[in-house]
């Protein structure tokens, strides 16, 4: 009787280390970037909280050319350009304002995005084009 009753717990504190392991990884959000855009993959509850602002680039520029949102927002930059574009922070050529705001080439028909946690003021454009620029304000 004792021996069954020792594997008995033995199982049971086995069971409850794997379905409390598994439970603690599922619940993590992974980070993936992608070459042409970076993408944060978030829980549910995140993802409630998140919203997403959108900028279409046009072959006059950045529309709108400024845009002001909540911290959490996620941006998404639309190429309707007909041809390649970049998105790149302040200041050209250096980009070195807010370096995760270089979001580098994408062609026609595609789109990167950025999400802004951070209350500020993020100046970028396009450096193929340095005329072209856009403003994200984040409140």
């Amino acid at each position: 009787m004792g021996k069954f009753l020792i594997v008995i717990i033995a199982i049971a504190i086995i069971a409850g280390v794997f379905i409390f392991g598994a439970k603690k990884s599922s619940n993590q959000a992974p980070v993936q970037q992608g070459s042409q855009s970076q993408q944060v993959t978030t829980s549910p509850a995140q993802e409630q909280k998140q919203s997403e602002a959108i900028v279409t680039v046009t072959t006059s520029g950045f529309v709108p050319q400024t845009l002001t949102i909540k911290a959490g927002t996620k941006v998404v930059w639309m190429n309707k350009s007909g041809t390649t574009v970049t998105v790149n922070s302040a200041v050209h050529p250096t980009h070195l304002a807010y370096p995760p705001l270089n979001l580098g080439e994408f062609g026609d028909g595609s789109s990167v995005q950025l999400g802004f946690d951070k209350p500020g003021t993020y100046s970028y454009h396009d450096h193929l084009n340095p005329s072209q620029t856009g403003t994200i304000v984040v409140e």
